[in-house]
């Protein structure tokens, strides 16, 4: 049977077996969350000012610009 929360605490249990291992694997493991994380964030982040400026209105906060006369 598939237990999902166990298997996300084996999985914390194995990576930090691996991390201890050796010094050169928290390097490595570092450097491997960073590849992940930092462009996930850059994502979301574009992703969501795409939809805020999809949603909220042109004009939100701002006067109405003088007409030409």
């Amino acid at each position: 049977m598939v237990n999902p929360i166990q298997d996300v605490i084996d999985l914390v249990g194995y990576f930090a077996d691996v991390a201890l291992g050796d010094p050169i694997n928290v390097v490595i493991m570092l450097f491997g969350f960073l590849f992940v994380v930092v462009p996930s964030v850059v994502f979301f982040g574009l992703a969501a000012g795409g939809i805020l400026d999809w949603i909220m209105p042109e004009n939100l906060g701002r006067s109405p610009p003088p007409r030409d006369r």
